[in-house]
C-alpha cells in the first residue's frame, strides 16, 4: 500500500529484516475493524485501570519453547478509516495545531469502590501552547530516515536505501555534506558518544560500526556473539572504565563490549571487504544536487530481506519546484557522464577534506564473546535501551522488548548486567524510552505511553496518546515530545497535559532528537520519517514547573522561605487519595536538598506506602574523622478542611509576623530550617560534620514501613553518632525549650462477640447476655479513679529526682501550668478509652451482636513495653473469663512504642541547650512531653546513638488544626540554632 495511506502501518521493526512473523492463529480473516475516531476513548490513568479496554487487539507474544530462539511479538494492525488530517505542505513553516487524539479523554477516577466517575479535569488535558515552527526541510532522497542524532556541527541520519548510508548534514549550511557507507542493512539505531567523539551505528545486517565525528573515518566494526544477533535495534553507553557499549538485538539478547582494553573480544584489522567509504556529496549550481533514482535495497545474502513496506518511495518524496532554497537529496548513483560529479573517499583520502585531526588508531574489528552477553534477556526483540545515572556513580540499563516487558539492570563498571526489577504485562511491545528527571517514559505499540517513577518503581501514568506505535520520545526540560507511526508528534508538559499536537510527517515519524539551536539560546526538535524528509522544528525550553523550580542558594536568607512555599504547595497528605502528591513532594524535597548541596535520593517505601528522602550534607575534610548527625523529619501532613482556613492551606502566606500553610510547623518548616543551616555552613566552608537527613512520608499515618526501609538502606546511611529531631512545639509562646523525654504508647482493640445476630431488646432483652455489658465490665476492671488496675502496672515507674522536680517547677512558673498536672501528663502513665463501636444500627432498641473498644495506654520510664503488652492481654482475658459469659473475647495490640528519655549529662544534649541559649539569649526550658514520636526510641536503639529533640514552634501553632502557622522569627532562629549546634558537634 502507499505510504500516503493513513491506515495504521504494519509492524515497522519486523519488516526491516524479515517478513512479519505471524502466529498461525492470526490469519487475515481474524483482523479487527478499527473503530471510528469518534468512538475511541483514551485516558491517562494512574495507575492504569484494568477496566478500561484498549480498542486494538493484544499482541501475540512468541516465547521460547524447548530451547528454540524466541520471536518478538507480532502485531496485525487493524484497518482504519481514512484520516481527516491534512498533511503539512512542503515549505510550510508553521504547522496547524491539530485537535488532540480522540484517546485523550477525561480520566477515570474511582469513587466509593469500583464505580468510575468522569471528572472535568483530566489527568491528560488539552492545553494548547505555543506551536513549534518548521524552520527547514532536508531530504535524504529516495531513502527513508530510520534514525537520527545531532551534535554541534552535524545532523546524522541513518537510512534504509540502496546503499544504507548515513547522511551527514551540516548544522550551519543545512546542506548534505557526506554519506557514510559500508553497512549492508538499514541503519536502525544511531548513538553519539560526545566524550569519545564517536558516532555509533547499528544495522539490520547485524553489525555495529563506530565512526569518528572529527574525521568521519571508520574506527571499529563490532560483530555480536556468534554473528547470530540478527537486527541490532538499540544502543546504550556507560562511560565508566573506558566505556561500555550495550547492544539490544533481534535475538532477544543484550550484549556489550568494553573499550578499556582488548578484554575477552577478538581484534583484527578491518578486511578490504568490510572497509567503509565516505562519499562527499557534490553540489550543483545553487547548491542543489540533482535527484537520481536509486536501485532497490541491497541485500546481505541469507540475512537481509526488506519488508514490502519499504518497497516503494512515498508519494511526493522529492521537493517540488526548483529546490533552489532547499538542498536536494545526495547523489546516490553515478552520473551519466562519468564520475567527475561524484567522489568517494577511503580512510586515506580523508586528509584531503577540511576536517579536524585524524583518529588515533586504525579501524578494528571486534567480536563479542559469549561471556559478554545475556542470552534471552527478553522473550522478544530488544527494541529500546536507555542508560540511567544512579546515586554514588552507579548505572542502570533499562531494556524494552516486544515481549511487553521493561527490565531494569544494574551495570557493572567495565560491562556486565544483573537484573534489578521487571515491569511486565504491559499492553504492548516496548519501542522507545526517554528519561525526565526521575521518570521513565516508555513508548508502546498501539500508542500508549507508560510512565514510571524510577526511585520507587511505581507506574504513575498510562497515557494513551497515539493511535499507532510510539517510536521515539525526546525530552526538553519539563516537556516530552512523543512521536508515532501515525505521523503525529505530541508535546506533554510536566503535569502530563497535552500542550501541542501536529502532523509532522506524511508517513511514519521514525526518530527524533532534541539539540541546541545554532541560534543563541534556542532549541530544535529534529525529526526523520518514512517520507524521506528530515525536518527541523524550533521549540522553546519550558518554564520551570512550580513543583520543580530550582532553588537559588545565593542569598540564603530568602532561600528557606522560597523552598518552603514550594513544598507547602504540594498537598502531601498521607492517605491513599494523595499518593501521587506525596510522590511529587518527595521528589521536590529531594531536588531542593540536592540544590542546597546534599547528595540526596528518594527511597521506595513498603508496597503502597509513601517514599522516603535520604540526603547527606558532607562536611569539609579537617584531617580527622567527622561526627555524623542523623536528622529525622517528615514531609507528610494532616488533611486540611479548607472551609475553616482564612487562607489557602496549600499556599504559604505571611500575616503579622506568622507564616500560614499546612505543614509549615509540622514538619516542613523545621526540615528546611535544618537543611538550610547545613547549606549555609557549607557555603561559608564551616561545616565540619556530616548531616544525614531521613525524611519520611508516613509519620502522620503511624510511620508505616519506616523501620523496614531504613534497615534496608542502613549501609547507605552509615555510622551515626547522634540523632536530632524537631517535631513538636514550645510549652508556651515566649520560652524556647528543649525536650528530654516522651511517654511511650500502647494501642489495643478489645472485641466482644455473640453467636447470635443483632437482637431486639423488646423481644430478647433480659434473655441474652449482651456483649455491651461484657465490654463495660472489662473496661471498668482495667481502670478506675485510682488509675490502671493491671497488676504490677506501676511497679517499675521511675521515681522523680530532685533535679527533675526543679526543672518541672521552672516550667510551671514560666508557663503558668500546675506542677501536679505536669507530673501527671509527663511523668505518670495513663489509660484512655478512645471509642466504643457496635454492630448495631445505633437504634436504641437494638442489642448489638459485637462491640469493640479502642484503648490507649501511655507508659513512662522504666516500664518495659513487652511486659506491659503481655500483662494487658493476660489481665483482660482473665477478667472476661471471670464473667462466665457465653460470648467470645479478643484483644489485639495495634501499635506500640517505647518511652524515650535522654541523659541530661549527654554532651549532645548540653550542646543543643547551649546552642539555643546562644541564639535566643536565655536558657531554654527543659521539658518532657506526654505524647509519643515512635521513631525516636527506635532510631536511638537502631543506630546506638543518643537522641536530642529541638522544638521550634510555639504552643499555638495549631499543627493539626485549621490555620496552621509558625512565627517567622522562630523559623529563622531555629535555623541559627541548628547552625550553632552543628558547629558545636565538631568539637565533641
Amino acid at each position: 500500500m502507499s505510504l500516503t495511506d493513513s491506515r495504521i502501518l504494519p509492524n515497522l521493526y519486523d519488516g526491516l529484516a524479515t517478513p512479519p512473523l505471524l502466529s498461525p492463529a492470526l490469519t487475515p480473516a481474524t483482523r479487527f475493524t478499527f473503530p471510528s475516531r469518534s468512538s475511541i476513548s483514551i485516558g491517562a490513568l494512574t495507575p492504569r485501570s484494568t477496566n478500561v479496554s484498549t480498542p486494538v487487539s493484544s499482541p501475540t507474544v512468541h516465547r521460547s519453547v524447548n530451547g528454540q530462539s524466541p520471536l518478538s511479538s507480532s502485531l496485525i494492525y487493524p484497518s482504519a478509516p481514512p484520516s481527516t488530517l491534512v498533511d503539512l505542505p512542503i515549505g510550510s513553516l508553521q504547522p496547524a495545531q491539530l485537535p488532540p487524539p480522540a484517546k485523550l479523554i477525561n480520566a477515570h477516577r474511582l469513587t466509593n469502590g469500583n464505580t468510575p466517575k468522569f471528572e472535568t479535569d483530566s489527568l491528560t488535558r488539552e492545553l494548547k501552547g505555543k506551536m513549534p515552527a518548521l524552520s527547514h526541510l532536508l531530504s535524504v532522497g529516495s531513502g527513508r530516515g530510520l534514525s537520527i542524532v545531532a551534535d554541534e556541527k552535524h545532523i546524522y541520519t541513518g537510512c534504509q536505501s540502496g546503499d544504507n548510508e548515513i547522511t551527514v548534514f551540516s548544522r550551519t549550511t543545512l546542506q548534505p555534506m557526506y554519506r557514510l557507507m559500508g553497512h549492508e542493512g538499514s541503519i536502525l539505531a544511531l548513538l553519539l558518544i560526545k566524550q569519545k567523539g564517536w558516532l555509533v551505528s547499528a544495522s539490520s545486517a547485524g553489525d555495529v560500526r563506530i565512526w569518528s565525528t572529527k574525521t568521519l573515518e571508520l574506527m571499529y566494526i563490532i560483530h555480536p556473539c556468534d554473528d547470530t544477533a540478527g537486527d541490532v535495534y538499540s544502543l546504550a553507553w556507560d562511560e565508566r572504565e573506558g566505556g561500555t557499549l550495550y547492544l539490544g538485538s533481534q535475538s532477544a539478547s543484550i550484549e556489550w563490549v568494553n573499550f578499556s582494553g582488548p578484554g575477552p573480544v577478538r581484534r583484527r584489522r578491518v578486511s578490504a571487504a568490510s572497509a567503509s567509504t565516505v562519499e562527499v556529496v557534490p553540489l550543483g549550481q545553487n547548491s542543489v544536487d540533482p535527484v537520481q533514482d536509486r536501485p532497490g535495497p541491497s541485500q546481505r545474502t541469507g540475512r537481509y530481506k526488506p519488508h514490502h513496506f519499504f518497497s516503494n518511495p512515498p508519494e511526493g518524496a522529492s521537493c517540488s519546484g526548483s529546490g533552489a532554497s532547499t538542498p536536494r537529496s545526495p547523489m546516490m548513483s553515478g552520473t551519466p557522464n562519468g564520475s567527475s560529479r561524484r567522489e568517494f573517499f577511503t580512510s586515506a583520502d580523508l586528509d584531503k577534506l577540511s576536517l579536524n585531526e585524524r583518529a588515533e588508531h586504525p579501524a578494528t574489528e571486534l567480536e563479542i564473546g559469549a561471556e559478554s552477553r545475556i542470552a534471552f534477556a527478553h522473550y522478544g526483540y530488544v527494541y529500546a535501551l536507555e542508560m540511567i545515572n544512579r546515586p554514588n556513580g552507579r548505572k542502570w540499563l533499562v531494556s524494552g522488548s516486544g515481549d511487553s516487558d521493561v527490565k531494569i539492570w544494574d551495570c557493572a563498571p567495565g560491562g556486565g548486567l544483573s537484573l534489578v526489577k521487571t515491569f511486565d504485562n504491559l499492553p504492548g511491545g516496548v519501542l522507545s524510552f526517554a528519561i525526565r528527571d526521575s521518570l521513565l517514559y516508555a513508548g508502546l505499540q498501539a500508542g500508549e505511553i507508560c510512565v514510571w517513577d524510577m526511585e520507587t518503581g511505581a507506574c504513575i501514568r498510562t497515557i494513551e496518546a497515539h493511535e499507532a506505535d510510539v517510536l521515539s520520545i525526546s525530552v526538553l526540560g519539563g516537556d516530552v515530545y512523543t512521536s508515532a507511526a501515525d505521523g503525529r508528534i505530541l508535546r506533554l508538559n510536566a503535569e502530563f497535559d497535552c500542550t501541542a499536537v501536529w502532523k509532522a510527517h506524511s508517513g511514519t515519524v521514525m526518530s527524533t532528537v532534541i539539540a541546541s539551536s545554532t541560534r543563541k539560546g534556542g532549541w530544535e526538535l529534529i525529526t526523520t520519517g518514512s517520507d524521506s524528509f528530515v525536518k527541523i522544528w524550533n521549540v522553546d525550553l519550558p518554564k520551570a514547573h512550580n513543583h520543580d523550580s530550582e532553588v537559588d542558594v545565593e542569598g540564603e536568607g530568602d532561600v528557606m522561605l522560597y523552598a518552603l512555599s514550594k513544598l507547602v504547595a504540594v498537598p502531601t497528605v498521607s492517605d491513599d487519595a494523595h499518593r501521587e502528591s506525596c510522590r511529587q513532594g518527595a521528589h521536590l524535597l529531594k531536588k531542593i536538598l540536592s540544590q542546597l548541596g546534599a547528595n540526596s535520593e528518594v527511597l521506595s517505601g513498603e508496597q503502597g506506602k509513601n517514599p522516603l528522602v535520604l540526603a547527606t550534607f558532607t562536611g569539609r575534610d579537617t584531617g580527622k574523622p567527622r561526627k555524623r548527625l542523623l536528622f529525622y523529619g517528615h514531609y507528610d501532613v494532616q488533611p486540611a478542611d479548607e472551609e475553616k482556613w482564612e487562607t489557602n492551606p496549600w499556599e504559604l502566606s505571611g500575616r503579622n509576623g506568622y507564616l500560614y500553610g499546612r505543614g509549615v510547623t509540622d514538619n516542613k518548616g523545621p526540615v528546611l530550617a535544618v537543611a538550610c543551616a547545613a547549606a549555609s555552613l557549607r557555603q561559608r566552608r564551616e561545616l565540619d560534620v556530616d548531616l544525614v537527613m531521613i525524611i519520611e512520608g508516613e509519620e502522620e499515618a503511624g510511620s508505616r514501613g519506616f523501620a523496614s526501609t531504613v534497615r534496608k538502606h542502613k549501609s547507605d546511611i552509615g555510622h551515626i553518632d547522634a540523632v536530632l529531631l524537631s517535631n513538636s512545639t514550645w510549652i508556651d509562646e515566649a520560652d524556647p525549650c528543649v525536650v528530654f523525654g516522651m511517654r511511650g504508647v500502647v494501642y489495643a482493640k478489645l472485641s466482644v462477640s455473640s453467636k447470635d445476630e443483632d437482637l431486639h431488646n423488646g423481644v430478647d432483652g433480659g434473655a441474652t447476655t449482651e456483649p455491651m455489658f461484657d465490654m463495660v465490665r472489662v473496661l471498668g476492671a482495667l481502670s478506675d479513679k485510682d488509675g490502671v488496675k493491671v497488676p504490677g502496672f506501676y511497679d517499675t515507674v521511675r521515681a522523680p529526682t530532685d533535679e527533675e522536680i526543679s526543672f518541672l517547677k521552672d516550667v510551671s512558673a514560666a508557663s503558668g501550668r500546675n506542677l501536679e498536672e505536669l507530673i501527671r501528663v509527663w511523668r505518670q502513665p495513663s489509660f484512655s478509652i478512645a471509642n466504643i463501636v457496635s454492630s448495631g444500627s445505633g437504634n436504641k432498641t437494638v442489642i448489638p451482636k459485637k462491640v469493640s473498644a479502642d484503648i490507649s495506654m501511655r507508659i513512662v520510664p522504666d516500664q518495659q513495653l513487652d511486659d506491659i503488652v503481655r500483662d494487658l492481654k493476660q489481665y483482660s482475658k482473665t477478667v472476661f473469663k471471670g464473667l462466665g459469659s457465653p460470648n467470645s473475647f479478643e484483644i489485639q495490640v495495634t501499635h506500640s512504642a517505647s518511652w524515650w528519655l535522654t541523659s541530661l549529662d549527654s554532651p549532645y544534649f548540653k550542646a543543643l541547650e547551649s546552642s539555643v541559649q546562644d541564639v535566643w539569649g536565655v536558657k531554654p526550658l527543659k521539658i518532657r512531653e506526654g505524647g509519643t514520636v515512635p521513631t525516636v526510641f527506635w532510631l536511638e536503639k537502631e543506630f546506638g546513638a543518643p537522641c536530642v529533640h529541638l522544638p521550634m514552634g510555639q504552643s499555638t501553632d495549631a499543627g493539626h488544626l485549621a490555620n496552621e502557622r509558625m512565627r517567622l522569627l522562630n523559623l529563622r532562629n531555629g535555623k541559627r540554632v541548628i547552625e550553632a549546634y552543628l558547629t558545636r558537634l565538631a568539637s565533641i
